[in-house]
């Protein structure tokens, strides 16, 4: 699967082997990308003459974003001002520096996977009920006061399609009040819906527990290929607004 972004858009595509020129065309409309939007490729900035030429593997990350104009604006008026006070900056000015000490060494947030997650036994043919229970906890760091989002993602539909014609994970998240709280919304995920979103306001305790709560799924006829019953799921913290 291949992680593409732009603008306020995010999406999990099966986009490995296709070129950047492609997703860029496939995703244009539905995205909104602009024609001069440049393509970033893990981080790495791709020429728009070489997107047709640079194939999309798993787990890359594609980004389209339009470069801003705000830096020239700034240095255009850096110049006015140096032009209009040019005589003062010659013979009056001194020059000096003021070293900024700031704090700051690790993430703002942590994801840790549950050690014990829910599980349940899969029949064939068979309509059946999940069993509920913690996937993830996230923990904000002290100083961070900030509002998230929690991204989680099925990440292997493609092999769930083997086993299952229906399956629906209903996911919430509750703070560490007592009694717990709930956070947002609750949000389903299925292989049709693949990617959920969850707001974290943090007027709220942390840490945070990302649950399955509830769910059921429909089979198909046994037997599939094995482990093809097993749901992965990702949990990606991203800041509110980004």
């Amino acid at each position: 699967m291949v992680e593409i972004r732009s603008g306020e858009h995010y999406e999990m595509a099966d986009l490995a082997g296709k070129s950047v020129a492609q997703a860029r065309e496939q995703y244009k409309q539905e995205f909104g990308i602009p024609d001069k939007a440049q393509a970033r490729l893990n981080s790495k900035g791709i020429k728009q003459k070489h997107e047709p030429v640079t194939a999309l593997g798993d787990n890359d990350s594609l980004t389209f974003a339009q470069k801003s104009r705000k830096g020239l604006f700034f240095i255009g008026a850096i110049l006015l001002v140096l032009a209009i006070t040019g005589g003062i900056f010659a013979y009056g000015a001194t020059t000096t520096t003021v070293g900024l000490t700031l704090t700051g060494t690790s993430d703002y947030a942590a994801v840790v996977a549950e050690t014990s997650p829910p599980t349940w036994t899969v029949w064939g043919k068979f309509k059946g009920k999940v069993t509920a229970g913690d996937l993830f906890q996230i923990t904000p760091e002290t100083n961070y006061t900030g509002d998230m989002v929690a991204l989680l993602t099925l990440t292997n539909a493609y092999d769930l399609v083997e086993t299952y014609r229906i399956l629906v994970l209903e996911i919430e998240i509750w703070d560490s009040d007592t009694p717990a709280v709930q956070v947002g919304t609750t949000e389903y995920l299925t292989l049709d819906k693949g990617v959920i979103e969850i707001e974290i306001d943090q007027t709220l305790d942390p840490p945070y527990d990302v649950r399955l709560v509830n769910g059921f799924y429909i089979t198909h006829r046994s037997p599939w290929t094995a482990g093809k019953e097993d749901p992965t799921i990702l949990c990606d913290v991203i800041q509110k607004g980004t």
